[in-house]
C-alpha cells in the first residue's frame, strides 16, 4: 500500500472513529429537537412582538435584510450558528478531546500524516449537521409555512458544500492551537461570538459601522450566510452569487494552508516542551 492510499485510508479511520463515539451516545442528538427549532422560532416570534407586526417595521427590515421574510433569515442564520458551533466545538477541539482522553501521543506516533488527526475528525461532523438543516427546514415549513422552492433548496445546498472547505479551516486551524494553549475554551466561545456578531448571521451587515463590514466581508461565513438567503429568499441563482463563492474558496485555501504551518510549527513546540501529554 503506497504513502498516499495509507493515510486515506487513517483519515477515515480517524472519521469513522468520530462515528461511533456519537452512535454510542445516542441521547446527544436529542439536541437536535431542541436547539435547531425552539431557539430560532423565539427569536421570530419575539421580533414580531417587538414590531407589532407594524408595515413600517417590516418595511425596514425589509430594506437592510433584502427580503421580508423574517422567519426565513432567522432560520438560515441559526443554521450557520450551529454549523460554526460545531466545527468549533468538534472540529476545533478535537485535538484537545485526545489530549484530556491521553490518547495524543499515542495518535502521533502511529505513521499517518500529521493531517490526518488535523482534518480526519471534522468529517464525522457531516451527519449531525445535515440532520440540522433538515429539522430546521421541516420547523420552518410546520411553524411558519416557510417552503422554499427545490430549485433553491438544491442550489443552496451546493454553496453549503462549497464553503465547507472554508469553515473546516477554520475549525482546524483552531484545533491546532490545542498544541500551544491546551484549554482552547474560552478562545472558543469568543470566536463564535465574533462570528456571530460580525457575520450577519442574526442581523443584516448593514446595520454594523463600516468599519465593522469591511472587516465582516473578510469571513468566509459572512458570504455563505448571505448566499443562501439571497438564493432561498430572494431568488439568486448559482451565477449570481458565484464570485462570492470564488472568494470563500480562495479564504478557504488560505486559511487551510494557515492551519498546516501553524500546526506543523507548534507540533514541533509541542514534542520539545512536551506539551502533547499535557493537560
Amino acid at each position: 500500500m503506497n504513502l498516499l492510499a495509507a493515510d486515506a485510508r487513517a483519515f477515515f479511520a480517524a472519521a469513522r472513529k468520530e462515528l461511533r463515539q456519537q452512535r454510542r451516545y445516542p441521547t446527544l442528538f436529542l439536541g437536535l429537537l431542541f436547539w435547531p427549532v425552539l431557539l430560532p422560532a423565539s427569536w421570530v416570534l419575539m421580533g414580531h412582538a417587538y414590531s407589532g407586526n407594524d408595515p413600517q417595521a417590516l418595511a425596514a427590515f425589509a430594506e437592510r435584510a433584502g427580503s421580508t421574510n423574517v422567519a426565513g433569515f432567522v432560520f438560515v442564520g441559526y443554521a450557520m450558528y450551529m454549523w460554526l458551533s460545531s466545527l468549533l466545538w468538534g472540529v476545533g477541539t478535537s485535538l484537545r478531546q485526545e489530549q484530556v482522553r491521553g490518547s495524543l501521543e499515542a495518535v502521533f506516533l502511529t505513521p499517518a500524516s500529521r493531517l490526518v488527526p488535523l482534518f480526519g475528525p471534522g468529517v464525522g461532523m457531516l451527519i449531525p449537521m445535515s440532520l440540522t438543516f433538515v429539522i430546521m427546514g421541516i420547523a420552518l415549513w410546520l411553524f411558519f409555512g416557510v417552503v422554499p422552492p427545490l430549485a433553491a433548496v438544491l442550489q443552496a445546498a451546493v454553496v453549503v458544500a462549497l464553503g465547507m472547505p472554508a469553515l473546516y479551516a477554520i475549525g482546524s486551524l483552531f484545533a491546532a492551537s490545542v498544541l500551544r494553549f491546551g484549554e482552547v475554551g474560552p478562545v472558543v466561545q469568543l470566536i463564535r461570538g465574533m462570528f456571530v456578531l460580525a457575520c450577519g448571521i442574526t442581523f443584516p451587515v448593514a446595520m454594523l459601522p463600516i468599519w465593522a463590514q469591511v472587516g465582516a466581508w473578510l469571513m468566509p461565513p459572512t458570504y455563505i450566510v448571505d448566499d443562501i438567503r439571497r438564493i432561498l429568499l430572494r431568488g439568486a441563482s448559482l451565477p449570481d452569487v458565484a464570485p462570492d463563492l470564488a472568494i470563500v474558496l480562495s479564504l478557504a485555501t488560505i486559511i487551510a494552508v494557515l492551519a498546516v504551518v501553524v500546526f506543523r510549527y507548534l507540533e514541533t513546540s509541542a514534542r520539545r516542551s512536551g506539551m502533547l501529554g499535557r493537560f
